[in-house]
């Protein structure tokens, strides 16, 4: 999942890094921004079109009562109220305020994490606009993420009925609920009360998988693993890419988008992929480069002074010559139109090949370690799939 994580207040006293810490631990990707700055970015902000969020999560779990020096007294801090006043002001956003996807704002799950002295009637009342945990979750990380990932499944299955009855196409297949095109390509101006045709910036041709359960992870390792032992070609690597983005999205953290810029200078060269954060620019302007490679392709040379091949070379000259052009200013109009932002940084990674044998494993982290350009397994993809797995 992808969790919009904000707080209250700073005085925080609860296990809230640590719940954190174990949500990323397991590939959920979770980034912080405060209270005071949410509306403003969900309603105004041109990053908020560019996001890609499944819930966002509220700390609320912070002190009822503090010391104020000013007044030499103590005052009611109120967390939970203003929770829920955030809360309702999410709820009240306009139409409009969509992302990446056309999924409106508005509706997707506002979860609060209430202190458990909080009054028990306003958490009742917080329950009409957000979903309030009981204190008991505070303390249980993997508990209160269970919670969470079931109002996302909730969420989603309102979601995919509200597309099927606009004619999407979409369909569910071995743990994989999966839509057609955007909308918008065939009727821009569709809209329910949960998604916006045109602020669909999607440009898959074909399937693509928008949420997957235990089976459908476990199926894309079995698929991924039968890729790999077959020495599957770099294109129906990024095919099965294409149609399952998650994996790249879980291993680098990223939004991908593929084959996008088409640069204009030099003509028709594009990235494999290019990966945005889940909350677009909103605090830097970064984009990440990724070249794709075959699995079978060698990345360490012989047995003396053993060091990247020359394919793991050029492809890292590939992708330093995509970063070139992506500062070039004839390429600006292609960039905006890929991204929907002009990047000021950028990270470059390559993906190639396999693990190579234990003992040369040492060798492989040297030789990572001294160029600016991240080197990523397909074994690294797998194992990142594998401990998807609910109970692995």
């Amino acid at each position: 999942m992808n969790l919009l994580y904000t707080t209250i207040d700073d005085d925080i006293f609860n296990n809230r890094e640590e719940r954190i810490s174990e949500w990323r631990k397991q590939r959920h990707i979770v980034e912080l921004m405060p209270a005071e700055r949410l509306e403003n970015y969900l309603r105004f902000e041109i990053s908020s079109t560019l996001a890609l969020v499944d819930a966002i999560i509220c700390e609320a779990d912070t002190k009822i009562v503090s010391y104020n020096e000013d007044i030499g007294d103590y005052e009611g801090k109120y967390p939970l109220a203003k929770a829920v006043k955030l809360a309702e002001a999410v709820s009240s956003l306009p139409e409009h305020c969509a992302m990446r996807d056309g999924r409106k704002w508005k509706r997707i799950p506002f979860v609060i994490f209430a202190n458990s002295l909080e009054d028990h009637s306003l958490m009742l009342y917080g329950e009409s606009a957000a979903i309030v945990l009981p204190p008991a979750f505070n303390r249980y990380p993997s508990a209160a993420l269970a919670r969470i990932r079931n109002c996302v499944d909730e969420y989603y299955d309102r979601l995919f009925r509200d597309f099927q009855s606009m004619g999407m196409l979409i369909r569910f297949e071995r743990g994989h609920a999966q839509v057609g095109p955007a909308m918008r390509k065939r009727d821009p101006d569709q809209e329910s009360a949960y998604y916006s045709a045109k602020r669909d910036s999607r440009n898959n041709k074909g399937w693509l998988t928008v949420k997957r359960d235990n089976e459908g992870v476990t199926d894309d390792v079995e698929i991924l693993q039968q890729l790999l032992d077959k020495d599957a070609t770099e294109k129906q690597m990024q095919s099965f890419f294409e149609e399952h983005p998650a994996l790249l999205m879980e291993a680098l953290l990223g939004v991908p988008t593929s084959h996008r810029p088409n640069f204009l200078k030099p003509r028709n060269y594009k990235p494999d992929f290019a990966l945005s954060p889940i909350l677009g620019p909103w605090e830097n302007a970064t984009i990440e480069l990724l070249e794709l490679k075959g699995p079978a392709e060698q990345i360490l040379t012989g047995r003396l002074h053993r060091g990247f091949t020359s394919k793991v070379h050029k492809a890292i000259d590939q992708v330093r010559d995509y970063d070139r052009y992506l500062h070039d200013p004839l390429n600006i109009s292609r960039i905006l139109q890929a991204f929907g932002y002009i990047p000021t940084r950028s990270k470059l990674a390559v993906l190639i090949g396999r693990d190579p044998d234990r003992a040369d494993i040492q060798t492989l982290y040297q030789r990572r370690s001294e160029v600016d350009v991240k080197v990523v397994t397909y074994d690294m993809i797998l194992q990142t799939q594998a401990g998807q797995i609910r109970g692995s």
